[in-house]
């Protein structure tokens, strides 16, 4: 029997206190000032909404296509706080937007809590997730909405299939829509969803097949809603900009290139400074969940490598997405590489909790590895410090900056005109103290 204070105390105080440092960051930083995104699709949603009079017209403005998503369960979601609130405030958002972070945590809680290290691999997983690593995410609601809660949603989905019943069924395509609905890599949850099915009914033979033929019959109807009125918007770039060549390559030189942006996403949790080297980290993450798929396919409990599928599909997504039209040191940007966490974090509680050496203190070397990853991602509180010195002094010159939307100034200020929202002082941080 392992000591109470190594199994227990230790890493539920080490646990809390990853947490707390995080959101003590938060609490100390986060700003009632809209940025990018925040301010085209979620304060202009409301600006729209408070307009129309009728709830399904509001309806339909939540669920109108945005860019080359649909994010009708963000704008719901952001609109009930401003009904609570009175009025749009991004501080709040942004930190309801990190408290998704908490909530995947408690899922992976769900998978552990019967292990006797439960405390030590829950404290892994905070290492990876509560950091800097994405810090571009952090302080930008709208995003943050984005990328943490449609993998809540999908892993929520997930989590509710496992020894599925009529109501759990019913319950997990309510998450798959809204995992759709957050951002398009969500539609890759109806896939997923059907795996855990078809596991159930042909694999180890406990669920009747009924249940993946009407899921997909679901998942049809669902993602058929989701593509009505759909427009492609992949951008047509001039070839003054982008030469024909970079745009139609050779097949060879697209699959060459497929592969190292989709390699080099897989491997951005490890490697943010070479693509080379984020791709060989990527390979060997794919090789290593193809490998434990392998041996866990015929579990009662395949939840973890279905959801570590399900970030491999958002980073498939993604490639088909930037491929084309972005260099490739852009795999290396920082809210990218939160996909690539949402893969190692799974993967590994997969083999912290297949391996029997992981049941033993020999877990503390990875408590050492975590430890000095999440170290590490700290640092980025530099860039991080430097992109909101940049918010606060385009806001203090009374400057929205949104790329490619010029009137998005004008937005903010209708939104103060109709006391939807409410900016703080200026000079911002430095009235808030009185300095």
């Amino acid at each position: 029997m392992y000591s109470a204070f190594l199994l227990k105390w230790f890493p539920l105080f080490a646990l809390c206190a990853v947490i707390a440092h995080y959101f003590f960051y938060i609490h100390i930083h986060a700003a009632n000032i809209p940025y990018a995104d925040d301010i085209w699709d979620l304060l202009r949603f409301v600006v729209h909404a408070e307009k129309l009079d009728g709830v399904q017209e509001k309806f339909e403005t939540a669920f109108r296509q945005y860019n080359d998503h649909r994010v009708g369960a963000t704008r719901l979601l952001v609109y009930g706080v401003y009904l609570v609130e009175g009025e749009m405030d991004f501080r709040t958002l942004i930190i309801i937007a990190n408290l998704g972070l908490l909530l995947i945590l408690f899922l992976f809680y769900l998978i552990v809590r019967d292990e006797e290290f439960r405390w030590v691999f829950l404290l892994i997983s905070a290492l990876l997730l509560f950091n800097l690593k994405f810090y571009t995410l952090v302080f930008m609601a709208q995003a943050a909405f984005a990328y943490y809660f449609v993998f809540i949603y999908a892993f929520a989905c997930l989590f509710t299939l496992h020894k599925v019943t009529p109501l759990k069924f019913v319950l997990a395509a309510v998450f798959c829509s809204l995992s759709s609905f957050t951002l398009a890599a969500g539609q890759a949850a109806w896939l997923l969803g059907l795996a855990s099915l078809i596991h159930q009914s042909l694999v180890i033979k406990q669920k009747p097949v009924l249940y993946p033929l009407l899921w997909l019959l679901v998942a049809a109807g669902m993602l058929s809603l989701w593509r009505m009125g759909f427009e492609s918007l992949t951008p047509n770039l001039p070839t003054s900009i982008w030469p024909a060549d970079v745009i139609n390559p050779p097949l060879e030189e697209l699959l060459v290139r497929s592969a190292t942006f989709f390699l080099g996403f897989l491997g951005s949790a490890f490697i943010n400074s070479s693509v080379l080297w984020a791709g060989a980290s990527g390979l060997v993450l794919l090789v290593a969940l193809i490998f434990v798929t392998l041996r866990c396919y015929r579990d009662n409990d395949i939840r973890l490598v279905l959801c570590c599928w399900f970030a491999v599909a958002t980073l498939a997504a993604a490639t088909v997405g930037r491929v084309l039209y972005v260099v490739p040191d852009t795999i290396l940007h920082a809210r990218y590489n939160f996909f690539s966490v949402m893969l190692v974090c799974p993967l590994t509680l997969l083999v912290l909790m297949r391996f029997a050496v992981f049941r033993t203190y020999a877990v503390y070397l990875i408590v050492v590895l975590a430890f000095m990853y999440s170290a590490i991602a700290w640092r980025n509180s530099d860039l991080s410090d430097r992109d909101l010195n940049s918010l606060y002094r385009n806001f203090n010159n009374g400057f929205y900056p949104v790329v490619f939307k010029p009137q998005a100034n004008a937005i903010v200020i209708e939104a103060i005109s109709l006391d939807i929202y409410n900016p703080p002082c200026r000079p911002f941080p430095r009235c808030e103290t009185g300095e």
